[in-house]
């Protein structure tokens, strides 16, 4: 299984649904221009390696995935009043942090396969 390649599409998903979301759902503009910024990010991560994957991409999806789970539990707990609201924000916290696994899975893979 081409794993760099499972998690450049769980990033493009997960930046398609949090953009959707947004956009739908968010009323606190601020929560607005950050999720979406963060989804750019995502998505221009998880096009970059569907496209042309490589391992010197999977430490920038590291970081993203820590930058996208911090946000994620923090949302979750602003909302935390909201169920519908922290149980979106915990689904997409797990689409990252499954997106930053399966990149990890990829390294993994990459290493043990080495003479």
């Amino acid at each position: 299984m081409n794993w760099l390649r499972t998690a450049g599409i769980l990033w493009v998903v997960s930046a398609l649904l949090a953009t959707a979301t947004s956009l739908i759902f968010r009323v606190d503009p601020v929560q607005v221009v950050v999720t979406i910024a963060a989804s750019a990010v995502t998505a221009v991560l998880g096009i970059w390696m569907v496209a042309r994957p490589s391992n010197t991409v999977v430490p920038l999806s590291y970081v993203v995935g820590l930058g996208w789970l911090a946000l994620y539990a923090t949302l979750t707990v602003q909302q935390s009043g909201e169920l519908a609201a922290w149980t979106t924000d915990v689904f997409l916290a797990l689409v990252g942090l499954g997106a930053t696994l399966a990149a990890y899975r990829a390294t993994r893979e990459a290493i043990s396969r080495r003479p």
